[in-house]
């Protein structure tokens, strides 16, 4: 197949939000199949304070601290 070209999707790193995955661990293809990944999403604590870190969308606001 000449002059075609195939596009990766661009995978977001959901430990670092706002932020592309890096393939920052070994033998890992993205997100999907990263070890980081799965311990931070596996435990409640870590994966709210993720949450708590994340931009807000456009058209969003955020709650004030303390409220």
């Amino acid at each position: 197949m000449v002059g075609v070209s195939a596009t990766r999707a661009s995978a977001s790193c959901p430990i670092r939000p706002g932020e592309p995955c890096t393939l920052c661990q070994l033998d890992v293809t993205g997100p999907q199949d990263c070890p980081l990944v799965y311990l931070v999403m596996g435990d409640d604590e870590l994966r709210a304070g993720v949450h708590r870190t994340r931009p807000a969308r456009p058209g969003t606001r955020r709650p004030r601290p303390g409220r």
